[in-house]
């Protein structure tokens, strides 16, 4: 029996997560990412033990779940911690790659430590904590039909130059006006859910890439429920970063289309 070493990690570290990338031909029948307002423990809402290594740098996790609840090797989870002490409702804390499956338990990488909500609530007690619950975030495919046709929006179409200018994501003005343009044809179709997929090229880091293709998506998705009146629970945002990029061949233009922002719309199932 391996004994895993319980300790709590207060690293500061900050990561924003992507969400396992979906195949262009594939539609999703139905999407199932549970939120933290669903968070219970319930079905796929397992106890998170501890750290596996004690230190700020501490980044592996043991889930209280393992092959015999149907956990498996890859699968994305939401840390939450569950209402209590004052806090009326479930705050998520992070996010969880497993990364090792055995009989009862699991190891999972954190790949996002804190949220806003999180640090404003439980402040240096933002992080993934020992007794935070880690809530399974699966979505269910079917190979069935095409997706309704994708939109592809470059960086620079919307917002200022992403090498330029990395830590800032908010659209030009010209680039406000544009995506709202665009986003009206999509305002009166009936749509299961609206995919808004943030790409950067390979230059920098894998990481940095990912944050700010995330940032990216995050601002469009903003804009649609705030000013535009789309159903937030109908609008999901993930971040690529390089995954997909265009080519990694340096060539004039490569780099300017493989920044963008991809619209998918999943159509109602029937």
């Amino acid at each position: 029996m391996i004994t895993w070493m319980k300790t709590l990690s207060n690293s500061c570290t900050k990561k924003l997560a992507a969400i396992v990338p979906l195949p262009p031909v594939i539609v999703l029948s139905m999407i199932s990412i549970l939120v933290p307002s669903q968070a219970h423990a319930g079905a796929g809402a397992f106890k998170i033990r501890g750290y596996l290594a004690a230190g700020s740098d501490a980044k592996q996790v043991v889930i209280e779940a393992g092959r015999t609840s149907g956990v498996t090797s890859g699968e994305i989870f939401r840390a939450i911690r569950p209402a209590r002490g004052g806090v009326s409702s479930p705050v998520e804390t992070g996010l969880l790659k497993v990364v090792a499956v055995h009989e009862s338990e699991s190891i999972a990488e954190v790949i996002q430590q804190g949220t806003a909500e999180s640090e404003a609530i439980f402040g240096a007690y933002s992080d993934v904590m020992a007794g935070d619950l880690a809530l399974a975030q699966r979505i269910t495919i079917t190979a069935a039909k095409l997706l309704a046709p994708e939109t592809i929006i470059k960086f620079s179409a919307i917002f200022d130059d992403p090498k330029s200018q990395p830590s800032s994501y908010e659209f030009t003005p010209g680039g406000r006006a544009e995506l709202k343009k665009i986003l009206a044809e999509f305002a009166n179709m009936k749509a299961g859910m609206l995919m808004i997929e943030g790409h950067t090229d390979s230059k920098g880091t894998a990481e940095q890439n990912q944050i700010e293709s995330y940032q990216r998506a995050l601002t469009v998705r903003q804009l649609m429920i705030d000013e535009l009146g789309f159903d937030e629970a109908r609008v999901t945002a993930i971040g690529l970063g390089e995954t997909e990029a265009i080519s990694d061949v340096i060539l004039p233009g490569n780099a300017d289309r493989s920044r963008r922002i991809v619209l998918k719309v999943v159509p109602m199932v029937q």
